[in-house]
This record gives C-alpha cells, sequence and structure tokens, in this order.
C-alpha cells in the first residue's frame, strides 16, 4: 500500500489572494512550498493534488483553460524536481450537490483506489475547512495550512495546523515518533 498526500491547489499551492479577479492561479507559492513538497517525495509519498474548481461551471473558464493552469503549475514544479502523480478537480457548482466536490471525497476515494493508497499512512493538506472534511471522510490525517484562507478555518478540527507547506516535516517527524513509540 502506498502513502499518498492529497493537496489543495488554491491558497496551499498557489497564491489565490487575487481572486476572484484572477481565476484560476497558477503563481506557485514558492517560499512556502518547495521544501515541504520535496521533503514529502523523499519520504515517500505520492503526491495528488484535489481541487475545487466551479468557475467551469460558472462559465469564466473551460475545462481546457482550467488544465492548462493545472499543467503549468506541474511543470514549474518539475523545475524542483517534484513529481505530481495526477490532479483530480471538480467542475460543479455546490448548488449541483455532487460527490466530488469537496468537502465530498468521491476523487479522494478514486484516487486511493487507483494509487493503492493506504489511508492510514496519507494525509490531506489544504487551506479550507471542506479540504479537512474531506479527509476526515476519507480516513486520512488532514493538515491546515495558515496559507490562503487558513486563517479563517483555525476551528474547523484538524489533525494538524502548520504555517505553511514547508513545514510538514515537523507533522510527519511527529507521526513516525508515535509510531516508531509504539514498539
Amino acid at each position: 500500500m502506498n502513502k499518498i498526500c492529497f493537496l489543495d491547489k488554491d491558497g496551499t499551492l498557489v497564491d489565490n489572494s487575487q481572486y476572484p479577479e484572477i481565476i484560476p492561479s497558477d503563481k506557485l507559492l514558492k517560499n512556502d512550498v518547495i521544501e515541504g513538497l520535496q521533503y514529502l517525495q523523499k519520504q515517500g509519498y505520492k503526491l495528488i493534488i484535489v481541487s475545487n474548481q466551479s468557475w467551469v461551471s460558472k462559465g469564466k473558464h473551460t475545462i481546457e483553460r482550467t488544465k492548462q493552469i493545472f499543467e503549468s503549475l506541474i511543470t514549474q514544479l518539475k523545475e524542483y524536481n517534484i513529481h505530481i502523480e495526477e490532479y483530480y478537480f471538480c467542475p460543479h457548482l455546490r448548488s449541483m450537490h455532487c460527490e466530488c466536490k469537496k468537502p465530498n471525497n468521491k476523487l479522494i476515494l478514486e484516487a486511493l483506489k487507483k494509487y493503492k493508497g493506504d489511508p492510514k499512512k496519507s494525509l490531506i493538506i489544504g487551506d479550507m475547512d471542506r479540504d479537512i472534511i474531506a479527509g476526515k471522510r476519507s480516513g486520512i490525517k488532514t493538515v491546515l495550512v495558515q496559507t490562503g484562507c487558513g486563517k479563517k478555518f483555525l476551528d474547523c478540527d484538524p489533525d494538524h495546523i502548520i504555517t505553511n507547506l514547508n513545514a510538514i516535516g515537523e507533522v510527519i517527524d511527529e507521526q513516525n515518533t508515535k509510531e516508531h513509540n509504539k514498539f
């Protein structure tokens, strides 16, 4: 079974401070994410992006344009030897009541199955309560980053809160220490 780290895109990996004027964004939060993503890879995590992209249903972007933005982000990350296994996004409006829009967890469950992910060893990192809820519904560890909207959702009961993705090593090291002390 594999360890998977699910990553929200907007506010977690990319700057979304210009929302709604610039949507969606591919402006990588380099100073907040590169070291953390490299650390996760070294720890054996598969990196998968799971994102809500309702601008498609709102008519502000096409599926093709949204995919181009994700591909641009992946290309930028490759420059730092960071490999994203795949990205998933929900193009629906909340009013459509789909199963793939976070806080629902259809996309996470699909990726866990496809990549033979172990929920007990996997986690989700995001900046909103819906990321945390989707992770809990999937039985994986949850990490709230305080980039993006993260400071607004400190009461959403994540397993861990970190300033930005670069601090993920603290969480993983703590987890590894707890597991080691069990024996």
